[in-house]
């Protein structure tokens, strides 16, 4: 897990007010950089006193010409409700005015949690199975076909959110997608705690779609379970085109989520070919989620540069430092340097910018050879050494007024640094298992397809397409009339498609997908 996805879920899990843009008191702010291209990356908007608006410089971006009518955020918000996550009705007022629309009414139906009280749920019998009502959704059981009889409390949470999946449904066929970023006030405003309501409050719904697309294969409404589980992907798309990486990871665990569903399918011995076949050419015409890149490349770098705008005009508390150096270890230095005076920071803002213009070049290239040695060239370029072991002692003893600028700015230099190196990696490799997982996903579609078509599957994959992470072809083979596919993963050896959950070698990897059922 990494350690911006902590930050983030401090954030998320504190009741606070969400505000749309920076504005603290800064009239007599001594303004030690150039706002340009070079070290702010963002020149506008600028406030009097000649720092950068962050937060409405990324809404900007985001926004570009998108209006209310075909942003599809907007009526995901509609159909999600005034409470989402329990945010609050005034997180739903704010999301709403920044989305440039009127809010829904405080007492508007919305989307059900499973077992909220008052709903009708039925708290399981003593001695049963299942030890709470949680079960069913916390053990995996909804991602197979189900009946109404079997499992009545997830019955009743689908027909309580009927309405709202429709809507989503509806909603994920609009062209655009832009939903702002709101700040917490409890946390000085910074991007790093941009609170994340929505997202939970979709990964919620789209477990609840994926139940119903199961409860409908359970029912044998092939087609309305291959609606469902198109609505699902589509959904996994608009998410992931939210600002942050959180967002990106939120439509990628979607869309996962949707892909085990495609699994569902290609067990069931009697789908027509007519449903399967038009369900792969819809899959396969879908929009890509964004790449990481786009996200580092803008987001990511405007959390980082907001932080260190605040951090060189002194705009931290001593606490709200000391809050984050306990979340993120490798920030701990700033609790020395942050009020130190002497510093010059165009330099360091210029070598923090120019270390994710070069990481946003390598999440770029299409290669995965070349990507490799770009990293390791990356990596090795970078001065990575830690920062220098005197430094608490040195900054809180006597001598601390006489210690150098150029000790002071390398000390900086080197933590911010430090603190992008492990996110990079993580992204990528991110990004490479998302890819496989899709593309895997389409050709399982095929293979089925063919298998219905031909009374077998084929010996070899209809299609060369490569592996992600290992720049060849997918592994496959057919065993007893069952077929197995899969992606050699982050270690790139090949691991007979034994993935994580092997108990006997905890370093096996390998993504798969199999038309073999589970027993």
């Amino acid at each position: 897990m990494s350690k911006y996805f902590l930050l983030s879920m401090i954030s998320i899990l504190t009741n606070v007010s969400p505000v749309l843009s920076e504005d603290p008191e800064t009239s007599n702010l001594k303004v030690p950089f150039t706002v340009s291209w070079e070290t702010t990356r963002a020149v506008s908007p600028v406030r009097p006193e000649g720092t950068v608006d962050y937060t409405a410089a990324l809404n900007e971006a985001l926004k570009g010409d998108i209006t209310p009518e075909e942003n599809a955020a907007v009526a995901i918000v509609k159909a999600i409700g005034p409470n989402p996550d329990n945010a609050g009705y005034e997180y739903h007022v704010r999301l709403c005015e920044a989305l440039g629309v009127e809010p829904l009414p405080e007492d508007a139906p919305g989307y059900v949690e499973f077992g909220t009280e008052g709903y009708g749920f039925i708290e399981p019998a003593e001695g049963s199975e299942s030890e709470n009502i949680y079960d069913i959704i916390n053990d995996g059981v909804l991602e197979r076909p189900w009946k109404k009889e079997e499992l009545p409390n997830a019955w009743r949470w689908v027909e309580l959110n009927e309405s709202v999946l429709d809507q989503i449904s509806k909603a994920v066929l609009l062209p655009r997608y832009y939903r702002p970023v709101l700040l917490d006030e409890e946390y000085d405003n910074l991007l790093i705690y941009t609170p994340q309501s929505e997202l939970l409050a979709s990964r919620s719904v789209s477990r609840c779609l994926l139940a119903r697309a199961m409860l409908r294969l359970g029912e044998e409404d092939y087609q309305s379970a291959a609606d469902d589980l198109l609505t699902l992907h589509r959904f996994a798309r608009k998410i992931a085109k939210g600002p942050t990486m959180l967002d990106v990871y939120g439509g990628y665990s979607f869309d996962y989520r949707s892909q085990e569903g495609d699994i569902q399918l290609l067990q069931l011995n009697d789908l027509p070919l007519s449903i399967l076949h038009n369900y792969r050419v819809q899959l396969s015409e879908l929009e890509q989620s964004p790449s990481v890149a786009e996200k580092v490349d803008l987001a990511e770098r405007y959390m980082v540069l907001q932080f260190m705008q605040r951090v060189a005009t002194n705009q931290l508390d001593m606490e709200t430092v000391k809050k984050i150096s306990s979340s993120w270890p490798d920030s701990k230095p700033l609790e020395y340097l942050v009020y130190h005076t002497d510093t010059d920071w165009n330099p360091i803002f210029e070598k923090v910018n120019s270390t994710f213009d070069e990481a946003v070049e390598v999440l770029n290239k299409p290669n995965l050879v070349d990507r490799k040695v770009a990293w390791d060239h990356f990596y090795n370029a970078l001065n990575t050494e830690k920062y220098n072991p005197n430094l608490e002692r040195l900054m809180t003893s006597r001598r601390a007024e006489t210690v150098s600028r150029e000790f002071i700015d390398e000390a900086l230099v080197k933590t911010f640094v430090n603190l992008l190196l492990p996110f990079f990696n993580n992204w990528d490799q991110t990004e490479r298992r998302a890819q496989a997982r899709s593309e895997m996903s389409l050709l399982a579609l095929k293979l089925k397809e063919i298998q219905l078509k031909e009374g077998r599957y084929p010996s070899t994959l209809p299609e060369s397409t490569m592996d992600p992470f290992s720049g060849e072809s997918y592994m496959y083979r057919v065993e007893d009339g069952e077929f197995i596919l899969y992606s050699v993963g982050k270690n790139r050896r090949d691991d007979g498609g034994f993935g994580r959950e092997n108990d006997e070698d905890p370093e096996t990897d390998d993504l798969t997908v199999t038309s073999r059922a589970e027993k």
